[in-house]
């Protein structure tokens, strides 16, 4: 068994080996995908290291921006070392080099577009991570730069790319679950954090940049865990929301559709003193859309059943489905059993129960014209009519884990042949923009303490 110091020496050792070759390593300049990382955070180092793995021989990365020094030097590891990029505080310095093809943006959510516009409008192609932005207007003008481009434009929305995803929508496309009515998203947890002092700008970061169309605030060293604020991020609605919805709506065959009614409600439960300039720490949200409704709350009931008990759950007329990073399971009706018959009543005048129109009823026994199982006509499986049940399953991915890399190899590597062949990846710019959408019409419903609806021809939200 491979222990994780056995491991960590392994992925170095493979790091350092690519490092030796090109990444895309086609010969000659027309013929060679040059990438450059934009925003050295964990992720972005999680994201460079898939792309070296599964870039194999098509490739090279030459360059880094990063406006945090120390976290510049905290990612740099021996490994990525090697790779000897040229580094840079300002990412414009790489947008106006000639020898980059490709750009990985790994920013804070609110810089996406921005940097993903201005990337555009160089004629780089864009690995962008999700979610796409944080903002409507910040996700609208990153859908207006990429339909006036000609440029490939990924999403990290890395889940498109996994074979049980994959897998468990088979299921769905089968109509094995009947007609699907509502879509339930469960992610527990929160981003916020408690309250604290502003403090001097730490020296190495270029505040000013690192904030750049945001508003301008003083610095907190929270803030630059920036999935907690509005200013920067979107919380757990945005940030795994991205996620599940993009999964929704691939499922339901909704990738262009919009909600036509959000509502969201949310407080300051779990962490009380949070500041109040970050996404409630407790949500939760429905959205109607034109034949489903859907729901995200960021509660879970525990349940020991295979699979933990968050991610998406599909609820059909004939069972329901739930999809996560650790497999899937299809759950078929249980038949629900209302008025259950309890003990016989105590005695009567004459020993027994007068029902409608004086008519006997001995005890235990049901009222004339009464439909078995108390569902009415339809008994306990009411609606289904008389199809067969469906079986459950459960299917345990062997790989399966909330950070798992050989999905998002396989999401890297969709990106790189859709970069050669120029067709659209598996998680595009029209694709990242409607499963970010419906989570910033919920935090502008929160926002504004309403639901919202969305004008199509503005593209921004409209009271209701």
């Amino acid at each position: 068994m491979k222990t994780r110091r056995t491991f960590l020496k392994t992925s170095a050792a493979a790091l350092a080996v690519s490092a030796a070759r090109p990444l895309f390593g086609w010969q000659g300049a027309n013929n060679r995908i040059r990438m450059a990382v934009i925003g050295c955070g964990n992720r972005a180092g999680r994201v460079f290291d898939s792309f070296v793995r599964s870039g194999g021989a098509d490739g090279q990365f030459v360059a880094a921006a990063e406006v945090n020094k120390a976290r510049l030097d905290q990612w740099m590891t021996p490994a990525r070392q090697t790779f000897k990029l040229d580094t840079v505080v300002d990412y414009r310095r790489i947008l106006d080099r000639k020898d980059v093809d490709a750009v990985l943006i790994g920013t804070p959510d609110h810089s996406h577009s921005q940097i993903a516009v201005d990337a555009l409008a160089a004629g780089k192609d864009v690995y962008c991570e999700k979610p796409a932005s944080n903002s409507i207007p910040r996700v609208n003008a990153m859908l207006d730069a990429y339909r006036k481009s000609k440029q490939v434009v990924q999403i990290g929305t890395h889940q498109r790319s996994w074979d049980h995803f994959a897998e468990a929508k088979k299921i769905i496309d089968a109509g094995t679950l009947g007609t699907i009515t509502h879509v339930t998203i469960v992610q527990p947890g929160t981003y916020a954090r408690a309250k604290e002092a502003e403090q001097p700008v730490p020296a190495g970061l270029d505040w000013d940049l690192w904030q750049l169309d945001a508003p301008k605030r003083p610095f907190k060293p929270s803030r630059l865990g920036f999935r907690a604020w509005y200013a920067y991020g979107s919380g757990m609605i945005g940030d795994w929301g991205a996620h599940h919805v993009d999964v929704a709506h691939w499922f339901m065959n909704a990738d262009g559709k919009v909600p036509l009614r959000t509502s969201a409600n949310g407080a300051f439960l779990a962490v009380p003193d949070a500041d109040r300039e970050m996404v409630p720490d407790t949500f939760s949200i429905s959205w109607v859309y034109d034949n489903f409704l859907m729901t995200f709350a960021n509660g879970e009931v525990y349940m020991a059943d295979g699979i933990e008990n968050w991610g998406v759950f599909f609820v059909g007329n004939r069972g329901s489905l739930q999809v996560n990073r650790q497999g899937y399971a299809v759950r078929p009706v249980v038949p629900h059993v209302i008025r259950k018959q309890g003990p016989p009543p105590p005695p009567t005048a004459g020993g027994v129960t007068l029902g409608a129109g004086g008519t006997a009823i001995a005890p235990g026994a049901a009222a004339p014209g009464a439909a078995p199982g108390g569902r009415g006509a339809g008994g306990g499986g009411g609606g289904r009519g008389n199809q067969p049940p469906i079986e459950a399953k459960m299917y345990v991915n062997p790989r399966g884990g909330v950070e798992e890399d050989y999905p998002l190899d396989l999401h890297t590597r969709n990106f790189l042949d859709c970069v050669k062949s120029r067709q659209k990846p598996n998680a595009d710019m029209e694709i990242g923009y409607h499963s970010a959408l419906p989570c910033l019409l919920a935090l502008e419903s929160l926002a504004q303490e309403r639901s919202v609806g969305w004008d199509a021809a503005a593209r921004k939200s409209k009271p209701l």
